[in-house]
C-alpha cells in the first residue's frame, strides 16, 4: 500500500536511501522479499527493466509526496539499475516540485 505524506517531504533523501527505497519498491513488484535483491545486489548494483523502472518511479513519487522525473525525459541507460535510478532521482530532488494533494485540482 502506497501512502502520500501529509506534506512533502523538503529534505532530500541520500542516494543510499533512495537505493533502499527503490530497492524496497522492487521488491514488491517483483513479488520477492527484499533479502533476496539486497543479496542479489551484494553491495552493488541491480539491474531492471524499463518498465520496472518506470512502476519504481511513480511510487517512488507517491511515497516522497514529490514529482522526481517524468518518464518520457529519460533516456533508456538512466532506468537500467537501482544505482543509477538513485543517482537519478538525488540529482533531480532540488527541482521537483511537491505532487498536489488528493483535493487539489
Amino acid at each position: 500500500m502506497t501512502t502520500t505524506p501529509a506534506t512533502p517531504i523538503q529534505t532530500p533523501p541520500t542516494v543510499p536511501e533512495l537505493a533502499a527505497a527503490i530497492v524496497a519498491v522492487l521488491a514488491e513488484i517483483r513479488q520477492v522479499p527484499v533479502a533476496e535483491l539486497e543479496t542479489e545486489r551484494d553491495g552493488g548494483d541491480l539491474e531492471m527493466d524499463s518498465p520496472e523502472a518506470v512502476a519504481v518511479i511513480a511510487t517512488i513519487q507517491g511515497r516522497f509526496g514529490r514529482r522526481l522525473a517524468q518518464v518520457e525525459d529519460l533516456e533508456p541507460e538512466q532506468l537500467t539499475s537501482v544505482a543509477n535510478l538513485a543517482e537519478l532521482l538525488y540529482r533531480r530532488w532540488p527541482s521537483s516540485v511537491p505532487l498536489p494533494s488528493e483535493g487539489d485540482s
